[in-house]
């Protein structure tokens, strides 16, 4: 649900601009697994898709003016009326959210998080009331805006995502757990009645992608989709990429095991003989299924929120 791409930009030249690493007509999506396959997020978890039409770009700034050691929640789901922005700390009837989830299923926000400069910080907790998500693991060290030594461990300043060129970018969809940020003002820099403010600005830069979804049969010339309960040879000069289901069965010399998604699924070599059971099976080339290990390689993999708090 997040990606950092600071660390990666290394390897690029000064002339990569900001919109090279947004999502464009064309690029891949690779969601986790670990989405739950339910009515809410089956419809992405452990599947490949496409962006199949031109985004669109919204840019939704955020800011607040905050007391010096005070704190603001920037909760970015639909799950109740909009905030009423300049509010730190709102009323019950003033609270909300700030409505950057999408509303319907296929569709993936790919949202920037640009920052101005400023003496404040930001923590992501991945969902709502939870320790954030940059941490170290330890339950004796849990980041906490309370605490005024860990308050600062794993937090994001300013300079790790500029607003100028963001490299922190969240993803939201329908029904996926809240992603909430708090900055935190640490210092500020104007004095008012004797006491010391700041202000954070954050601009949300949107990127609205709308999704459709991609299978080997999608990719592959001439491809032969096998339903369940089926037994078949595969033909010469091709192979067969199996769905490892209950009671598969390959009769082969080889079996050529291949990184691909989901988890339990293997190429058999032409001559195979290959009885479906409970899975599913393509009878397609090499080349294609080379072509669809690339693509899996090079999308842009969506990890569910416990994937990035587990180690």
């Amino acid at each position: 649900m997040l990606t950092d791409l600071s660390p990666l930009l290394h390897h690029v030249t000064p002339a990569v601009r900001n919109d090279d690493l947004q999502a464009k007509k064309g690029s891949w999506f690779k969601f986790s697994s670990r989405f739950p396959n339910d009515q809410k997020t089956g419809w992405c978890s452990g599947k490949i898709f496409i962006v199949s039409q031109d985004t669109l770009l919204v840019n939704y700034p955020v800011s607040s003016n905050l007391v010096n050691q005070d704190f603001t929640t920037i909760d970015l789901t639909n799950q109740t009326n909009p905030t009423i922005p300049g509010v730190p700390h709102p009323t019950a009837a003033q609270q909300g959210t700030f409505q950057m989830y999408p509303v319907n299923p296929y569709i993936v926000y790919q949202i920037a998080v640009g920052m101005k400069k400023g003496k404040y910080f930001v923590v992501l907790s991945i969902p709502r009331g939870t320790i954030p998500i940059y941490q170290m693991g330890s339950s004796a060290i849990p980041p906490s805006l309370a605490d005024p030594v860990y308050r600062y461990l794993g937090a994001k300043y300013p300079k790790d995502s500029p607003i100028e060129s963001p490299t922190w970018f969240l993803y939201t969809i329908l029904n996926a757990p809240q992603i909430v940020l708090q900055p935190f003002m640490d210092g500020g820099d104007t004095m008012a009645a004797g006491v010391l403010y700041g202000k954070t600005s954050i601009n949300f830069g949107v990127n609205k992608c709308l999704l459709k979804e991609i299978t080997l049969s999608d990719i592959a010339y001439l491809a032969i989709p096998v339903s369940p309960q089926s037994t078949f040879t595969v033909p010469a000069s091709r192979v067969a990429v199996v769905n490892g289901g209950q009671n598969t069965q390959v009769t082969t010399a080889q079996r050529q095991m291949v990184g691909i998604s989901p988890g339990n699924v293997f190429v058999a070599d032409a001559g195979s003989t290959v009885q479906t059971g409970m899975g599913k099976a393509t009878i397609t080339t090499l080349k294609d299924v080379e072509k669809w290990q690339m693509i899996q390689e090079r999308a842009l993999y969506i990890p569910y929120y416990d994937e990035l708090t587990g180690f």
